[in-house]
Formats: structure tokens, sequence, C-alpha cells
């Protein structure tokens, strides 16, 4: 595979000290001082006075764009980062500001901020936005008549509440005075095309209102976005990565389940050997999916054109459908968005009915896939090139790594459930895990990249305690953090939460743990196995049972992390938590809940649902 070429550039105005790896410094007190030593140079008279050869400049600034994301899985800050890296480049001070990190600027004084947020859950703010989305909605929030915007919103219309994160941020900023400068773009799970073009949308607007309308008042810009970017030396880089996926082949397929339990979750090993990919703990991987063969040769029987060709892709190339309706597209979900094309070219007066009420719509959609409405209302397709043409993108899944690379070099371990279930009088398979688990024997490939997870990571400070909290395959990023502490050496205490169905058929990882518990790497373990008795027994409730000493971790500093569903079990893990601070620590609800934000704020309240 070819090398390319990527020139790289650094903003060099101002030298901020780095603190050494080993100062003696926890990881609150390395922020804090951080923080301490940024404002002091920018308070120096060079900060914003001096190019990189000391030499006194002209005193003029740059025009400065505020790029403030909402993100949950990693999309919104990658942009952000990209789209702000290409406004300095072009002599703007650009910065991407995390929404976790809000209160580091003084929005009603910006006088450009270009949002980017996802959706989470039913509508919902992703978590680093949850506590910025509160103060800025909230009825004391400052106007904003001097800032101009616009809003990228990220999501999935195959969900009711598509980019509703988005929708909500551009009404607020227009309700407190903000001005618009290009419309609102809401993206689909296929987003970047979308996402360069309100880049450029933007680009245009800002260029027609003269870059000098952005420069701060008070003529200087923060030390970290000003000077020159300077190019440095050119660096070869391996290209795999999201645009790129690599080969990855499979090494090893275990099922974690064992007879008679119906369950098929599986253990996977893949080697990144030659990829030159690297990951923490925490992070994810996402895989490229095929479409099951037998539902691709199902399609092929109904459909009203002759299947024997080849289409064009998006990047012009050619491939025979079969290839891709196997390799490129969606055919297991269907949105609002498809039934709107799939209706002018079906004579069904229901499905033309139903393009009317969106309650009938969400019933055609619910549990349904292509290969139903190619059966329920047939279209009339001139040619495969226009049925290809509605279609979504099949895109990546994210699975949480399961291993750690310093016990595992060069390998990626997944924690995988072979997802099927019954509606509308046909068996339905995961996409994506039934290719994993079913589609793949040793020695396949799966395309793959990596994906950093910022917001779940390990203390730095390896003398923390740390409590884990991950039924089902949640268990993942917790394997991975075991074997992180264990090569580690670190000396701070570890707590497992697990649960499942049966601890005779469902105890994911059994001996590596109970090998951890005699090793004393594992101080603690509870496990709830929901249908081992006649009452239901879950994670949560095993937290409940040991509310006082759970207080008792959290209070001397405990890291606290929650991996999995994101609809019932995180809200009653998160309630279990407030009860035992709110008990224990002798709390109302409303510090209780301060308390909780607190620890979020810290970075010691960590959640990977889904």
């Amino acid at each position: 595979m070819a090398l390319y070429l990527k020139p790289t550039y650094r903003i060099m105005p101002v030298s901020i000290p780095e603190i050494p790896e080993d100062a003696p410094f926890s990881p609150e007190q390395r922020e804090w001082l951080k923080g301490y030593i940024t404002q002091l140079v920018k308070s120096l008279p060079s900060a914003a006075g001096s190019d990189t050869s000391g030499k006194a400049n002209s005193g003029e600034s740059k025009p400065r764009a505020v790029f403030l994301y909402g993100s949950q899985s990693g999309n919104a800050q990658a942009l952000s980062e990209s789209f702000s890296e290409t406004l300095n480049n072009d002599g703007w001070a650009a910065v991407a500001v995390d929404m976790e990190h809000f209160s580091t600027i003084d929005l009603p004084s910006e006088k450009l901020v270009l949002v980017i947020s996802s959706t989470w859950g039913e509508g919902d703010p992703p978590d680093n936005a949850i506590e910025f989305w509160e103060k800025f909605n909230g009825p004391n929030f400052p106007r904003l008549e001097k800032t101009k915007f616009s809003v990228l919103a990220l999501g999935d219309s195959s969900y009711a509440d598509y980019c509703e994160m988005g929708k909500l941020f551009d009404t607020r900023f227009e309700e407190l005075g903000a001005e618009r400068i290009a419309p609102r773009v809401d993206c689909d799970v296929d987003y970047e095309d979308p996402a360069d073009e309100w880049f450029r949308v933007n680009i245009s607007q800002l260029d027609a209102l003269g870059k000098n309308q952005f420069i701060p008042e008070g003529g200087s810009v923060p030390a970290e976005a000003a000077g020159t970017a300077e190019p440095v030396e050119e660096k070869e880089v391996i290209p795999w990565g999201k645009k790129n996926p690599f080969p990855a082949p499979l090494l090893v397929s275990r099922k974690l389940n064992l007879e008679p339990s119906p369950r098929d979750t599986r253990h996977l090993e893949y080697s990144l050997a030659g990829s030159g990919f690297t990951y923490e703990v925490g992070d994810v991987v996402a895989t490229y999916p095929k479409n099951d063969p037998e539902l691709v040769d199902e399609m092929f029987s109904v459909l009203p054109f002759s299947t024997k060709v080849s289409i064009a892709l998006k990047d012009g190339t050619k491939k025979p459908l079969r290839d891709a309706l196997m390799e490129d597209y969606d055919i297991c979900t269907i949105n609002k968005t498809i039934l709107k094309k799939w209706a002018p070219l079906c004579s069904h007066p229901y499905l033309i009915a139903a393009m009317q009420d969106d309650e009938e719509m969400a019933k055609i959609i619910e549990g349904r896939q292509v290969i139903d409405l190619l059966y329920d209302f047939p279209a009339d397709f001139k040619s495969a090139q226009d049925f290809v043409g509605i279609l979504r993108k099949l895109t990546p899944r994210l699975y949480s790594i399961a291993s750690s690379l310093k016990a595992h070099p060069d390998e990626v371990h997944l924690t995988v459930a072979k997802v099927t279930y019954e509606t509308h009088g046909r068996t339905r398979k995961g996409v994506c895990s039934t290719h994993l688990c079913d589609g793949m024997t040793e020695g396949d490939t799966v395309r793959v990249f990596l994906q950093n997870a910022k917001h779940f990571k390990l203390p730095e400070d390896l003398s923390r305690d740390v409590i884990m909290i991950g039924p089902g395959t949640g268990i993942a990023p917790f394997r991975a953090f075991l074997e992180d502490r264990k090569s580690s050496k670190a000396t701070g205490r570890n707590w497992l939460f697990f649960g499942n169905a049966h601890e005779s058929t469902d105890y994911f990882y059994q001996d590596e743990f109970e090998l951890y518990a005699s090793e004393n790497v594992l101080t603690r373990m509870d496990l709830a196995w929901s249908r081992d008795q006649d009452h239901k027994i879950y994670v949560q409730d095993k937290m409940r049972d040991s509310s006082e000493e759970l207080w008792e971790w959290v209070k001397n500093g405990a890291h606290v992390y929650v991996c999995g569903d994101a609809t019932y079990m995180a809200p009653d893990v998160d309630a279990a938590l407030n009860e035992s601070i709110q008990k224990h620590g002798q709390m109302s609800n409303e510090d209780a809940d301060a308390y909780v934000v607190q620890m979020k704020a810290d970075k010691r309240y960590q959640r990977d649902v889904y």
C-alpha cells in the first residue's frame, strides 16, 4: 500500500511549558497547574506581541472562530478539529472547544460560533453537552447580539428525534439574538459530504462578510490561537484509517455462552499487524459489515429489473450490483427519506396516504427492511442504478475494545452478541453482529479503523480506585481496563459489577476474572444473575446492596464507569449511585445531583452507553 505525505502545522507564538509526565502531581493538581501556567503566559507582554523569532510584530490580530462541539462517539469532535485547522491555515485564529469546557470561553463576547452537535438517546444532548445545554437553555443565559453562528447537526434518520439537538441549538441561538450566517444542515449517518458542504457555505459567507468583522475586541487573540501557522517537516503517514479501513484478519472466534443458552455472544480477536494502529483502553473499533447473502439473493428474486449488471458507486467506480448490495448499501434500515422516495414509484394507496401522516410512516418503518417494501409496496424502478440511488450507505458499527495493547500487542479484541429477532413474520439478523459471528472464519478479514473515545478513559493516577459497571456485552471495556491496570501495575483498587441471565451459561470471561481476583488485581466483584431466581436481580440492585461501601469508594476519589444499555440499565445505575451519595453522604437530592455533576466534570463518572 502506497504512503502519502501530509503537511502538519503548529502554532508558535508563545511557548507554554509542558509538565513532565513523572512530576508528582495528581490529575487535578496537574490540570490546575496547566491552567495557571497558561494564564500566566497569556499575561506576559510577548504573548500577543511577538512572533516566533522574538521580534515585535505589528500587533494586528487575527479573526477568531469558535467551533463548539457536542460529541458522543467522536464524529463532531473530529469535524470541529479538522475545520478549525483549515481555518487556522487560512489566517484565522480558530479553536475547537468541547461543550464540556464551555466555561473556558465567554460566549456572549464571541463574534463567530460554529456549532457541531450530535444527538443522543431520545433527542438528548451527548454526555459532554448536558451541563452546557442546561445553562444555555436556561432563563438567565446572556443575550448574543454580537454573535454570528451556524449549526451542523449530526444524527441518524432512522430515529424519531433525528438531529434534534442541532435543531434545538439552532433555535436557541436565534432566540438569544445571534445572527445566523448559514442555514443549519442536518446530516444522516453518511455525514462527510454534507458536512463539507456546510463548511464551504460558511466559508463563502465569511469571505463575503470580511474577516475583519471577526477580529476580537481589544485587539488580541488568546496565545494558544495566535501566531502564524508554520509548516514543519512533512511526515510520512500510513493511510489506514476511516477513509481507508485496514483489513484485519480474524485470529480467534470463541463463543462465550455455554450450552444450553440460546444466546450467541462471541469473543473475537483480530490482528492489527502492519496497520500502524494504536489505541488506549476505552477506545472503540469501527467495523464495516457485509449484508446477509441470503437476503441479497431474496431481493434479487423480486427486483423488477435485470440484476446481472454493474452500478456506479458514489466515487465513480463500477461494481456488480450483488457485490454493491453486500458491501456498500444498507438494505436493513428504512426511514422517512427512503419512504418519500419510494412512494412516487409505487401506486399503493396506503403508502401514498401515509406520507402525510408521521404516525403512519412510523408504523411502516418499525421493524421493516427494504425486502418488506419490495413485497408490500412494489415500486417501478427502471434500473439498478435508480434502485440503489434511494438506499442509505452501509455505515460502520462501533464496538468497545475489549483488550489492552499492553497485554496483546498488534491485536484488538471485541465482545459481540449476535442479534436475531422476529418482526412482521420474518426472522431478522443484525447486520454486523451476524457477519462477525457467523460470516467469518479464521483468516477472513474485516475492514476496521479505530476511534478515540476521550470521554471514557482510565485515571492517569494509577493509585486511584476504579468502579466498573458493565452487564452483558458492556463488560468489554472493563476486560480491557483490568488487563491495562495489571500491566501498568496500578496500585488503586478495582471493583467490578457484572450481570447477565444465568451464572452457569452467561458468565463471560469467568476464568480471567477469577484469576484477577486471586491475584488481587480485582479487589471486589459483584455478580447479578437476573434469571437464576424467582425475582430478577440486576447490577443496580447489587449497587444498592453495597450502597455504604460504594459511597466510601466514591467519597475517597474512586472513578466510576458504566457501559451497556442506555435505555434501562444506565438510568437505573445512575439512580442507584445518586441514592448511595444522598443516603450515606447525608445530602439532599439536589446536593447529590450536584455531586454527580461535579464527578462528571472531574472525569470521575464516565459512561459508554448505547
